[in-house]
């Protein structure tokens, strides 16, 4: 019997470990994170705004403004902006969002204060 509930208690324990560190990636998602390009061809400003959607506990409401310039022909062009709205959605088992208009893969990395966006990197502020 005693063998059956420390058995118990472990799976417990290790749920709530579990939700916990789920718990603290989701408290770390909502905010502003920043990140910059530059390529032989343009140089590129691009800000993330994550919000939580009203009464859900896993959409996000995702702002992406990007600022950039062409360079042509060695000179630096007119700065020109883009602004996208997207919706993410939080998977609790994976521990990462997924934008639903675009099917991008958000890594929150909480240790470094940034996300992953496929190979570019946000900083929080």
């Amino acid at each position: 019997m005693k063998k059956y509930i420390l058995i118990l208690m472990g799976i417990v324990s290790g749920l709530a470990a579990c939700n916990s560190k789920s718990s603290n990636i989701q408290s770390f998602i909502p905010g502003t994170y920043v990140s910059q390009a530059q390529s032989e061809f343009s140089i590129a400003n691009d800000t993330l705004v994550i919000t939580e959607a009203k009464s859900t506990d896993n959409i996000y409401l995702i702002t992406r403004r990007t600022g950039y310039r062409r360079i042509s022909e060695g000179k630096l062009q007119p700065l020109q902006h883009a602004v996208k709205h997207w919706t993410g959605t939080w998977d609790t088992q994976k521990q990462l969002m997924q934008v639903m208009q675009t099917g991008h893969t958000l890594i929150f990395q909480p240790d470094k204060n940034a996300l992953l966006n496929g190979s570019s990197e946000y900083v929080k502020l």
